[in-house]
Parts: structure tokens; C-alpha cells; sequence
């Protein structure tokens, strides 16, 4: 039937595929859990409480479940491609979690493999719904900055991490957990594509091997510079955007933002004298007259999880865009796997 909800498989179901991936699948009225996987049976248990799924502790028991139109990939980072890539084999649309994959490689595998298939392939990056982002998007296309000399997103926190997420051999690190979101909101922000990139990984105060604190510098010829960074040693964090133009520039935390511009129409530029300075002072002289205002963005009602699987249901219902294409997410992945061989944190 058209209008049955569609029949969702998780494997995982760890923070994602519990807290986000098996929450909004249940308040969704286009999609149904139907089946789940994962090694720990408590959590096998819970879901077949919850939702009177079918579990499982192997993730080919999901694969394998007949009927079933889409399966979520919420295991640790080194599990995503061959996982991905049986789901699809199998006949099902694939939701991948970040990082989709560890290489341009990797990810080319992924989308012949859909293609073949005839499946849908997507990421989960919600963070392109977010309020903020929707803002920052706004505001640039407005040209109400000027030209562009500056784009940075930052993530700043301090937590000692223990867990998978910093060892190497899982894929775990900033590389793999936040930088995925951050950096795919800068590169949809470019209008073209970086030419050059400039990675500082480092091992802080975690525990494990993987990387903690990352620096991305991000150049072209006719982009601005862009820094990505996404540490979990920042005691004092700084803003989380922070946007300088030739007339303006921007900053914020995500929910509050203060712009400063001016009206370079209205202002005449200043003239230049290449003699001595008069009366040894330096600088035009000019009085600009600034505006500023201070945003305090509201928060939505609906989760962006919801939202997300909202554009998955218009895309496999009705052939709508896919909200995250895996070539969009090809460009990240791409620059990831140029950091960690510059670093060594492979």
C-alpha cells in the first residue's frame, strides 16, 4: 500500500541509533521500526519492548528481514562501508551515519554500489537543518557583509573522552564525530570548491589515540579563507560562528548572534595620499557609520531528526531530491582522509 509506513531496520543502537535514528522513527508516521541489531542483549531487549521489533544480534538478521525498505547504519565508523554496502546489495535504501566513509575510495565503492542496485544512498547530517545555519545562509546570500575574507565554524568544549570514539581502530576522533557536521555546513556555504587544505590534528586530554582537538584551513582563489575547528580541550570556548566581510562582519554561539555593517554605497571612500602623512597620523580619517543588531534565533517545534526523515519520505515516496546526495558527502570525506594523511592519524 502507498500510503503504509515504511518498514525500517537500525543496526546499532547506541546513542544514534537509539537516541535519535529509533526515537524519530517512532514519532514518525511514514516509517515503522521493524527490525533491529545489536550484540548487547539489553538493548535488544528494550527495543523489543518498546517497539515489538523483531532483534537481533547480528546485523545480517536485519539485512535479511524481508519487506524491509530502508536500513540505518548507526555502528561505529569502521564498520559503515562493508554494512552499507550489504544492506544495499540486499535490496534495501541505505541511511549511513557519519563518517560515511574513510576515503574517496571508499565512497566511490559506496555510490557504484547503489547505483547498481537502483537504492537510494544517504548520510545522516542533520546539522543542515539547523536554525543557525539556515540564518548564516541567509545572511550571506543577502551580501549584507561585503565580500567574504573570513568563514569560521568552530565547536569548542572540554571532556576527556573514554570511550570507542578515541581509539583509531574503531575510526573514532573529532574527524569522525564532529567534523563531518561542521565542515559539510562550510562547504555548502562556499560557492566554490577549496583548492588547498591545512590540517592540525592533535591528541589532547582523551583517553585512547585518536585525535581531539582539529584545525582545517580551507583555501581558494575566489573563496574566503575558511577554519573549521572542533576540540575537546577548549575550556573557554570561543563563538561557534564567527563570519568577516569587506562591510560587515558576524559572530555568535548558534542561538544568539550580533552583525555589524555599514553602507559601503552611502560611505565614500576614502582618498589616497602617498605623500608624508599630515601631522604624522596615519589612517583616512573616515567616520563609518555602523549599524548593528543583536538575533536571538527562536527553536522549531518538529526535531531535526524528524525533519530529515521528513525529505527521506518525500524522496522514496515521491521522487523528490535527496536532502544528502553521497556526492556532496564525497567532498568532505575527501578532505578528512588529505588531514589524516598530512597528520598521520590514520
Amino acid at each position: 500500500m502507498a500510503d503504509a509506513p515504511l518498514r525500517v531496520g537500525i543496526i546499532g543502537l547506541g546513542r544514534s541509533g537509539w537516541n535519535i535514528h529509533a526515537d524519530a522513527i517512532a514519532d514518525h508516521e511514514g516509517f515503522e521500526l521493524a527490525a533491529v541489531a545489536d550484540p548487547v542483549e539489553e538493548r535488544r531487549q528494550e527495543a523489543e519492548e518498546r517497539f515489538g521489533c523483531a532483534a537481533h544480534a547480528e546485523p545480517k538478521g536485519v539485512i535479511g528481514t524481508d519487506g524491509l525498505d530502508v536500513v540505518v547504519v548507526a555502528t561505529p565508523s569502521h564498520t559503515h562501508v562493508p554494512l552499507t554496502v550489504a544492506a544495499l546489495e540486499a535490496g534495501s535504501h541505505v541511511v549511513v551515519e557519519k563518517p560515511m566513509a574513510a576515503s574517496v575510495a571508499e565512497m566511490d565503492e559506496l555510490i557504484a554500489v547503489a547505483d547498481r542496485a537502483g537504492r537510494v544512498l544517504t548520510c545522516y547530517l542533520p546539522r543542515r537543518l539547523d536554525v543557525d545555519f539556515d540564518f548564516v545562509r541567509e545572511l550571506l546570500a543577502s551580501d549584507l557583509l561585503g565580500r567574504l575574507v573570513l568563514l569560521r565554524r568552530s565547536v569548542h568544549r572540554f571532556q576527556r573522552r573514554a570511550d570507542w570514539q578515541m581509539l583509531r581502530k574503531f575510526g573514532g576522533g573529532e574527524l569522525s564525530n564532529t567534523v563531518p557536521h561542521v565542515l559539510d555546513q562550510v562547504l555548502l556555504l562556499l560557492e566554490e570548491e577549496p583548492t588547498e587544505v591545512y590540517a592540525d590534528l592533535r591528541h589532547t586530554v582523551g583517553q585512547g589515540d585518536a585525535e581531539d582537538h582539529v584545525k582545517l584551513i580551507l583555501r581558494g582563489q575566489n573563496i574566503p579563507l575558511a577554519e573549521v575547528e572542533s576540540s575537546l580541550c577548549m575550556a573557554i570556548p570561543q563563538p561557534a560562528w564567527q563570519i568577516t566581510g569587506t562591510t560587515g562582519a558576524l559572530v555568535g554561539d548558534g542561538r544568539t548572534f550580533t552583525i555589524r555593517w555599514f553602507d559601503a554605497a552611502a560611505a565614500n571612500a576614502p582618498h589616497l595620499d602617498e605623500g608624508p602623512a599630515a601631522g604624522r597620523r596615519y589612517g583616512s580619517g573616515e567616520t563609518i557609520d555602523w549599524q548593528e543588531e543583536v538575533r536571538t534565533l527562536g527553536r522549531g517545534t518538529r526535531s531535526a531528526a524528524l525533519r530529515y526523515y521528513d525529505r527521506l519520505e518525500a524522496t522514496l515516496r515521491a521522487g523528490a531530491d535527496l536532502f544528502v546526495t553521497p556526492e556532496s558527502v564525497r567532498r568532505q570525506i575527501g578532505i578528512i582522509e588529505e588531514a589524516r594523511r598530512q597528520t598521520g592519524y590514520a
